[in-house]
């Protein structure tokens, strides 16, 4: 999700990124409070000072949106849920889950600590402020008092994906103890609310107002792209709870003897069979495997002399799993290793293939045959 992002530091085990979308937000976020808010609620204030409160604005939000996602890492630690880390991106920050939480009640918990997180860092900014005789610091600390409680409002409206969406999954998820439905319903809530939220930034747009338009229609689809990506995750969880690798793979995959002159490879595999990546074997072992682009780095007088065996320590590197694997699991290493395919094999041995497609295939097959025994059932 986050392809450019820079780590900054760990915080009890967490590690803690910036994805350099952020740059953008507190860009906006320093500017809007230097030239409007500050200038507006501070009489004579110096444009050095509200520059440097413009940016202390953006640094505090920083911190807080850490905290919030904080709150929510360490309870999903606690039920024993593994947090790859905490990310800040432009539409905010989020705690990276490596999976769905096990039950309701840990959904709930995790759900419902960062608003509850921001909520206390309002209080606790709201107290410091009327404390602080300095004019400008205590304008500090009420715009954090009041960012910190829109944060946690805004979360809590029940729309998925924000935790007001995931404590309703939650309450869903209990009541009718069924994963897959609660799901669905708070992903069309989600939905529902994001094209809310673009319908809201059309209406800014020709109101005359660009700035709020734009951010809310963006904030919109990134609603809706979330939530249909949790459903399409949940689809896959439900579809394939049960499924090891060695059900769905291509059994006995088109491999090429590890001996292959580089010449034969192309004309009678890359060319005849149309695929880009074909496993190598010697025997019945696997060795590794050979891709169009291994092939592409070798200078073609080479190919006559060059086999299939001398590419491999040039080829990239494949992941290879068991057929005894679970589909998620291998699913999860595809993401890991940014690949569609993944060899599998057992004591050295190939056994098969799994592709990106394959799976694909075997869930729309299996969702329009549950669509039909519905229908049936209807019927």
């Amino acid at each position: 999700m986050f392809s450019n992002r820079i780590e900054l530091f760990s915080i009890l085990g967490f590690r803690v990124s910036v994805d350099l979308s952020w740059i953008i937000l507190a860009v906006l976020i320093t500017w809007s409070l230097a030239t409007g808010y500050f200038p507006r609620i501070i009489d004579g204030v110096s444009p050095v000072a509200a520059w440097w409160l413009g940016a202390a604005g953006a640094v505090g939000l920083f911190a807080s949106i850490i905290l919030h996602e904080f709150a929510h890492s360490w309870i999903a630690r606690q039920f024993d849920m593994p947090i790859r880390g905490i990310t800040l991106f432009i539409f905010g920050g989020v705690a990276e889950m490596e999976d769905e939480p096990p039950s309701a009640r840990a959904e709930f918990f995790m759900a419902i600590a960062g608003p509850l997180m921001s909520y206390a860092l309002a209080l606790l900014f709201y107290g410091l402020s009327g404390l602080l005789p300095v004019e400008m610091l205590a304008a500090l600390l009420t715009y954090l008092a009041t960012i910190n409680t829109m944060l946690a409002t805004f979360n809590l409206i029940p729309a998925f994906p924000l935790d007001g969406g995931r404590v309703f999954r939650a309450a869903l998820w209990w009541k009718t103890n069924d994963y897959a439905k609660a799901t669905r319903i708070a992903a069309s809530l989600g939905r529902f609310f994001g094209m809310v939220l673009i319908m809201s930034g059309v209406l800014s747009l020709v109101a005359g107002n660009p700035i709020a338009g734009i951010w809310q229609g963006l904030i919109g689809f990134f609603i809706i792209a979330v939530a249909n990506s949790s459903e399409f995750q949940m689809t896959l969880k439900t579809g394939f709870e049960d499924k090891t690798v060695g059900q769905i793979m291509v059994r006995d995959p088109v491999s090429i003897p590890a001996d292959t002159p580089l010449e034969d490879v192309i004309e009678d595999y890359f060319y005849r069979r149309h695929h880009r990546v074909f496993p190598v074997v010697r025997g019945s072992t696997l060795l590794g495997c050979i891709r169009v682009e291994d092939v592409g780095r070798i200078a073609r007088e080479e190919w006559a002399q060059k086999t299939a065996g001398d590419v491999l320590p040039t080829a990239g590197k494949i992941g290879t799993v068991t057929p005894e694997t679970p589909v998620m699991e291998a699913l999860k290493r595809m993401r890991e290793l940014e690949t569609s395919r993944l060899m599998v094999a057992k004591n050295g041995e190939l056994r098969g293939m799994l592709t990106l497609r394959d799976i694909m295939s075997y869930l729309t097959i299996r969702q329009e045959l549950n669509a039909s025994g519905r229908q049936h059932r209807s019927a």
